[in-house]
């Protein structure tokens, strides 16, 4: 799947300027920086000609610890120069587990004073593993989905 997030990034290079795999860190520090950074190492980072990143995170074992799905929510939420977040599942039934703790999350965080325009747009989508088999097919699939709205 990571395969096809790349491919994608990759053929749409006038938005992306840089595409990045699992082994790229983000760093998150604390605002006056006195503490150690949380490193942050989402599965897929593509980052636009503006230096906005793109964060995908493809949930396959974090399906069944919710933790797992919330700690990847909450640390994209706090990375700098996030836009935009896609999580990916492989099926339509743990898109709604996804979009609903994404949810609660984000309209905690807005309840506690952070403005809804410094949160990064979360998306949710599915691609079944028989068609993320092919780069190509998650290609097309992340071309309807993100670029053809």
């Amino acid at each position: 799947m990571e395969k096809g997030i790349r491919a994608f990034g990759k053929k749409y290079s006038k938005r992306f300027e840089k595409v990045c795999n699992s082994a790229t860190l983000i760093h998150i520090n604390h605002p006056t920086k006195k503490m150690y950074p949380i490193l942050y190492r989402p599965d897929v980072i593509l980052v636009t000609k503006f230096g906005k990143r793109h964060i995908f995170e493809v949930l396959d074992s974090e399906l069944k610890d919710a933790n797992l799905i919330i700690s990847d929510i909450v640390q994209s939420c706090l990375s700098p120069n996030t836009s935009r977040v896609i999580f990916i599942v492989e099926k339509k039934k743990d898109q709604d587990q996804v979009i609903n703790l994404s949810q609660t999350i984000a309209s905690n965080l807005i309840s506690k004073g952070v403005s809804k325009r410094e949160l990064p747009r979360m998306n949710v989508f599915y691609i079944l593993s028989s068609e993320a088999k092919s780069p190509e097919t998650v290609t097309e699939i992340l071309a309807d989905l993100l670029l053809r709205r």
